[in-house]
């Protein structure tokens, strides 16, 4: 009796659970070069016009930290390359940058290792708040 009664419970707050506040936390989609897939975090998020922390999250496809790049992050052409700071060798790769003012921006992403470079474009919504 108590099992099923257990079970019962177990069953009523998974079914629960997916009744709360709806999430609006922005998916940046993962990206991938070589060996190492690139997952982008906003802070805050979703993210707020002007300035906002970028985290890089870069990984090898083993779920190992890919620790030995050097990764700049500008939102268009014409901005400078500013370099993200390494957060130990762990593969998390932070910096503040300027989002603009408007919707939507481009994160441009440039991994270098040795002499190979690769730019990746991940879109972000901004925030009206």
């Amino acid at each position: 009796m108590k099992i099923a009664l257990a079970v019962i419970m177990l069953f009523c707050c998974i079914q629960l659970s997916g009744c709360g506040v709806p999430n609006d936390k922005i998916q940046i989609p993962l990206q991938h070069w070589k060996e190492v897939d690139v997952r982008i975090e906003t802070h805050p998020d979703p993210p707020l016009a002007g300035m906002s922390e970028i985290v890089a999250i870069i990984t090898t496809q083993q779920h190992n930290p890919a620790y030995d790049l050097k990764v700049s992050l500008r939102t268009n052409d014409a901005a400078p390359w500013v370099q993200a700071i390494q957060d130990g060798y762990i593969g998390v790769y932070r910096r503040v940058v300027d989002l603009g003012n408007s919707g939507e921006a481009v994160l441009q992403v440039r991994l270098q290792r040795a002499d190979e470079e690769k730019i990746l474009l991940f879109p972000i919504r901004i925030s009206s708040n």
